[in-house]
């Protein structure tokens, strides 16, 4: 009898989650008809469009590649989708730059230098000095990026049978100016990301990029490869 109860029981919720399943589908046999073997194609736009529609909003972030910076960067976005895949956006992002935890303990490292006698000193008079190892860096102050913006994929996300979420995937390509200790530096940036839509105004926003740009390392130049990410929130105008 416990057994039949059981079986009873798990048949009851089953038939209740196939309820709520159908409830948010469609029947495969009202787009079909008759036929069971042909194919289904279903092209669901979202309920809002965003071409010509001005987004402004706000980032923060970091840069990820740099050993003996910790840099945390804040900033401010604008842009316009000429269509609903292709855009243009620009981006100011300021830096908040601190050592290291490897840089501070270099810093804490002394010694003395083989050549620690001075040729102006007396005869057998020796000066003692010491010194910490300091590693070369160049550290990112800002950056100001004019980009282009490819989102050509768009998907929903069903959550928990409850509500839909809308999302772009996107890539970007463009220029960016970067404020570092050598001084300004032009970059070619490339980056990647996803957006999530909250209604038909506000989205939430995840971005990786990397800017490549010239710099001097020993003396010579470089090639670097900035790499950062960033969060942030946006709205569409009406």
């Amino acid at each position: 009898m416990k057994k039949i109860s059981t079986f009873m029981l798990f048949c009851m919720i089953w038939a209740g989650h196939q309820k709520v399943a159908k409830a948010l589908d469609l029947d495969p046999k009202e787009i079909r008809g008759k036929s069971s073997k042909e194919s289904v194609t279903v092209l669901q736009n979202r309920h809002f469009l965003k071409a010509f529609r001005p987004e402004a909003g706000l980032l923060v972030g970091g840069i990820l590649d740099e050993a003996y910076l910790e840099t945390r960067t804040y900033g401010a976005r604008s842009g316009l989708f000429l269509s609903e895949w292709l855009g243009i956006e620009v981006a100011v992002s300021k830096a908040v730059v601190r050592d290291s935890e490897d840089r501070k303990a270099l810093r804490r490292l002394k010694y003395a230098p083989l050549n620690s006698n001075s040729d102006a000193a007396p005869a057998g008079t020796t000066i003692q000095t010491t010194v910490s190892p300091d590693p070369e860096v160049n550290a990112i102050h800002g950056m100001t990026d004019f980009t282009a913006i490819a989102a050509p994929f768009y998907g929903k996300l069903n959550f928990i049978n409850r509500f839909i979420i809308y999302t772009d995937l996107y890539a970007s390509l463009g220029v960016s100016r970067v404020e570092t200790d050598q001084g300004d530096k032009m970059a070619l940036s490339l980056g990647a990301g996803e957006r999530f839509y909250l209604g038909k105004d506000w989205s939430l926003r995840v971005d990786f990029k990397n800017r490549t740009f010239s710099e001097l390392r020993g003396g010579q130049e470089t090639r670097k490869n900035s790499y950062s990410f960033d969060f942030g929130g946006s709205y569409f105008f009406n």
